[in-house]
């Protein structure tokens, strides 16, 4: 099993939820604010088998809104869609 920790812009979290569980995952949303912007975002975590993981970050990919000018930003901290962490889990247990 792997966990995704996948930080998206607040604006495009219903998206990006609607996605994922019509695409069939299992997603827990949090809403998080943090980094050099300081803006609200939302943090989804999501439990994925191994097999599925590119198609839940193709699905994330397609709904995280539109692509984000960079240009304006500080090339030390440019502004992204989606910021996603895949991590191995060595055990999973539900109740």
């Amino acid at each position: 099993m792997k966990l995704l920790v996948a930080i998206v812009r607040k604006d495009y979290a219903s998206d990006v939820r609607h996605a994922l569980t019509s695409g069939g995952f299992r997603v827990t949303q949090i809403s998080t604010t943090g980094g050099f912007w300081r803006v609200g975002n939302a943090t989804f975590l999501i439990g994925v088998r191994p097999e599925r993981v590119d198609e839940a970050l193709r699905i994330i990919d397609a709904s995280a809104g539109p692509e984000v000018d960079t240009s304006a930003a500080p090339a030390s901290h440019p502004p992204s869609r989606a910021t996603i962490f895949v991590v191995g889990t060595d055990e999973v247990a539900q109740f």
